[in-house]
């Protein structure tokens, strides 16, 4: 391999570093702002039942179902969190020994590559958050209509 080749393989190999550790940026900043976002609207409720507030009959189901979706959404976006942690904690760890290892003049070590399970859970427990986040979401948004619904009629 030529050193032209070489010097244009490492700002190919570069550039994918780059791109790489911006979708993870990206997707963690996502997952932060969901979390942040299921835990505000657990607050928001916690404060109109803690204003005592009569709900209807109508609204307590789905009150209680947005609480389970948004506290799974908080777990689950915790779990995806920590995975991504883990698996970038790993990965580092190779390459350390790896460097390790071309460092002491031996040119291929023999590390075991990261597992693909860790971007299953990742991406598993990432899309589990999201599903317990829009249900509970939308069952918030049902509940609040129907409470709507019940104090103006002309909603209803």
């Amino acid at each position: 391999m030529s050193q032209e080749d070489t010097t244009e393989l490492n700002n190919h190999i570069q550039q994918h570093n780059v791109s790489q550790a911006a979708v993870v940026a990206r997707g963690q900043d996502l997952l932060k702002t969901l979390l942040l976002l299921s835990g505000g609207a657990l607050a928001v409720c916690a404060s109109f039942f803690s204003a005592k507030v009569d709900l209807p009959p109508s609204t307590i189901l789905p009150v209680q179902l947005a609480w389970v979706f948004l506290t799974g959404a908080i777990i689950f976006f915790g779990m995806s969190l920590t995975l991504l942690l883990g698996r970038d904690y790993l990965f580092g760890e190779i390459v350390s020994r790896q460097l390790e290892e071309w460092k002491q003049g031996r040119p291929d070590p023999n590390e075991p590559e990261l597992s693909k399970k860790w971007d299953c859970g990742i991406w598993g427990t990432g899309l589990l958050g999201l599903l317990c986040f829009v249900l509970g979401m939308a069952c918030f948004t049902f509940a609040a209509w129907r409470f709507l619904s019940e104090q103006i009629p002309l909603i209803g």
